[in-house]
């Protein structure tokens, strides 16, 4: 499995995060090409080969002519849209923006809708974000990691105004995400490099692999504490199970209903949990209870700790990180006598794994007016034929 991974040294911005991948190798050309495909103009792409500490990076530099625009997510959602790059692509660069635009209604007291984009609403940010994507849509990599974020102290002027560092949008960004604070003063990590980082890479150490490429991409300032680029590296993973971190939460439940605890645990996969299962235990003075566990990804450990306070179940939460294993897998929409299946399908050591989805089976059963398990072995056995 091909692999990145962004070591974040100082910082990380949506240029910098084009510009290592450029110095990894990314076709120049190509990307330039792909991002002629949004209906903008009045710009110009250019790289160029500089050095930070004494190590060659490579900058990646928007000349735009537009020196004032101000766009709502509406705006940004139909650039994109009305572009002819593809849809995979198009629905990551929306979902970046949308989170975007989410943490910056918030830091300024407004609506997702009405919210402007003043610095990233302009044409180089797009840029920066849909660069992003392709980029890694071109060099092919299929799991992207990311170190601790690195941020800096002090106030920055925006055309919102002298603003803290990290500023308000960054702040909410990195909420759940591993940081470090660097002695430097000013921005490093931009809304934009935080945004993209958080959306599209996996917070953890990427494992054993063997790197192909070393890239470096340059920021803007040269400073004196620490290089400033971003280290990138590009690899296959030589290990077959992925690992990432995600977040446990667990509370211990003794005046709860049954119809309540099922409602909750409706909510809760609702609201994105991973898993959300029930064990039987015996509580203090001596009574019958259940635990809850849910398990998250970490951006959303608030919000499913407030649904379950919410629901009025408990008072109190437990709450920590684990880690996990898993094996990387694929989706696979396959035809049988009875119809259409969504199955995913794995591998172990050599050995082909299967798994029906349970609603699609559970369908296509009753459409079919047919025992669940008959319909579930028929994939299966023909899932084998064909492997």
């Amino acid at each position: 499995m091909k692999i990145a991974y962004f070591d974040t040294i100082c910082g990380a911005a949506g240029d910098m995060i084009i510009a290592s991948m450029l110095n990894c190798g990314l076709d120049f050309e190509r990307l330039k090409l792909e991002l002629a495909k949004l209906p903008l103009d009045g710009y110009n792409l250019r790289k160029e080969t500089t050095s930070r500490h004494h190590i060659a990076a490579t900058r990646f530099i928007v000349e735009i002519e537009e020196t004032h625009s101000h766009r709502r997510l509406k705006d940004i959602e139909n650039i994109i849209n009305d572009s002819s790059l593809k849809e995979k692509i198009k629905m990551q660069a929306v979902e970046i923006f949308r989170k975007l635009a989410k943490v910056e209604a918030k830091a300024h007291g407004e609506t997702v809708d009405n919210v402007h984009f003043h610095e990233v609403g302009m044409v180089d940010a797009i840029i920066d974000v849909c660069g992003a994507v392709i980029g890694l849509d071109l060099l092919g990599i299929e799991k992207a990691y990311c170190s601790p974020l690195t941020v800096g102290h002090g106030i920055v002027n925006t055309q919102h105004g002298t603003m803290p560092v990290p500023a308000p949008a960054v702040s909410e960004l990195i909420v759940g995400y591993p940081v470090v604070q660097v002695d430097i003063s000013g921005e490093i990590t931009t809304p934009t490099g935080a945004v993209l980082l958080t959306t599209l890479c996996t917070f953890a150490k990427p494992g054993q692999f063997m790197p192909q490429a070393i890239g470096y991409g340059a920021g803007t300032k040269d400073h004196k504490a620490l290089p400033n680029f971003l280290r990138l590296f590009i690899g296959e993973s030589q290990a077959e199970l992925e690992g990432d971190e995600i977040a446990l939460i667990e509370t211990n439940l003794d005046r709860t209903p049954p119809e309540q605890i099922g409602y909750l645990m409706n909510n809760l996969f609702a609201a994105k949990a991973l898993d959300v299962f029930i064990t039987p235990i015996q509580m203090k003075k001596n009574r019958p209870g259940q635990m809850l566990s849910v398990l998250c990804c970490i951006e959303d450990e608030k919000k499913l700790a407030g649904i379950i306070f919410s629901s009025g179940a408990t008072l109190g939460l437990r709450r920590k990180r684990v880690q996990r294993w898993k094996l990387p897998r694929e989706k696979k929409t396959i035809s049988t006598k009875y119809g259409e299946i969504s199955v995913k399908l794995a591998n172990y050591e050599g050995k082909a794994l299967y798994f029906p989805e349970y609603e699609s089976v559970a369908k296509t059963a009753r459409q079919a007016m047919m025992n669940f398990d008959d319909v579930y072995f028929e994939i299966l056995s023909q899932l084998r034929k064909e492997s």
